[in-house]
């Protein structure tokens, strides 16, 4: 229960366990006033006579509504309410309820015979005795059934609390699944035009590995995070693409910004993932980093003739709709992309 919120008192007062004695002083407060107030009543043609007695009986009479309060909360609330069984719950509910102001009216005619009281009940035998128990065992009832919904409520709101958690933990791995990723090919291609060059020209060889080593440290410790800067990732584009570059001498790239980059986060390894799919087949690309007004637009020319395939396009819109919902528009046009994104949290 240690997710309700610390200023919502009244869930926090009832669920939470910070406050379970002092739920329990005042159920059993409540009971008490309510039990004693029935027993005054009962008795108030015969206070004087009883006089302290009248305590005994007022506490005897607790002591059983206590008890069958109790076992309603620790036993049948959880092992029939709790688990579906509402049929026996309601059963045995109805019998504890009924038996109580019989037994009350039981002790009282107990009471008043010992004690040789007169008797407020002319007959206890009167088939209507039954009909002012039922109305009685109906306010017990609403009572009791007042505790289980308070049980019922709290199991509803773990059970939804557990279920957020379950979203969130779902939500996660999705998004660990469809982060953009290093292709697996341009690390093949990378270590082998590496190795080929080690002995001819191993300076270059040596950088290649150094912006591969750093392409693979961002991957794996920046891009776990939610939120990362702009210039990083732009930083981390830029490496990228040199990397290919080295590969592919034929690509030629320029990578414009327009705004406030420094200060600006965004999901990590999402422009990675348009320029992958196209960056293969191209020998020009311009990107494009626009910031205005909280809105920032990527826009990706180039003169590949084909775009992001049907499973690229997919994953990066399941990503989009996770990280960024109803804040984002995608356009796939003839050689170029457009991404606006609301980067408002």
């Amino acid at each position: 229960m240690n997710k309700i919120k610390e200023n919502s008192f009244l869930p926090l007062f009832l669920f939470g366990s910070k406050y379970r004695i002092w739920r329990h002083l005042i159920f059993i407060l409540v009971g008490a006033i309510i039990t004693f107030n029935q027993v005054f009543i009962a008795y108030q043609d015969s206070q004087s006579v009883l006089d302290n007695r009248i305590y005994l009986i007022c506490f005897s009479s607790f002591a059983a509504y206590l008890i069958t309060m109790y076992f309603n909360y620790f036993y049948l609330t959880p092992k029939f309410l709790l688990k579906g069984n509402y049929t026996v719950y309601a059963i045995a509910l109805c019998i504890i309820v009924f038996l109580l102001p019989t037994l009350s009216i039981a002790e009282e005619y107990w009471v008043r015979n010992m004690l040789g009281l007169t008797h407020r009940i002319t007959s206890y035998t009167n088939p209507l005795i039954l009909v002012d128990n039922l109305s009685a065992s109906v306010i017990t009832a609403v009572c009791f059934c007042s505790v289980s919904v308070i049980m019922l409520f709290r199991k509803w709101m773990t059970g939804n609390q557990e279920v957020a958690r379950l979203e969130e933990e779902r939500i996660k791995s999705e998004l660990n699944k469809l982060k953009g990723q290093i292709a697996p090919a341009f690390l093949s291609k990378t270590l082998r035009n590496a190795s080929s060059s080690a002995e001819l020209n191993p300076q270059k060889t040596s950088g290649m590995l150094m912006q591969l080593g750093q392409l693979l440290r961002y991957q794996l410790y920046d891009a776990g995070r939610d939120r990362i800067l702009l210039k990083s990732e732009i930083n981390f584009l830029t490496q990228f693409i040199e990397l290919e570059e080295k590969s592919n001498p034929s690509v030629q790239y320029c990578i414009h910004t327009e705004g406030d980059i420094n200060n600006t986060f965004v999901a990590p390894m999402l422009f990675i993932s348009l320029v992958q799919c196209v960056i293969a087949d191209s020998s020009m690309l311009n990107l494009f980093f626009i910031l205005e007004e909280q809105i920032l637009t990527f826009v990706c020319k180039t003169d590949a003739e084909e775009l992001l395939d049907s499973d690229a396009f997919s994953l990066v819109g399941q990503r989009l709709e996770l990280q960024y919902p109803d804040k984002y528009t995608l356009a796939v046009s003839p050689r170029m992309i457009e991404l606006k994104i609301d980067i408002i949290e």
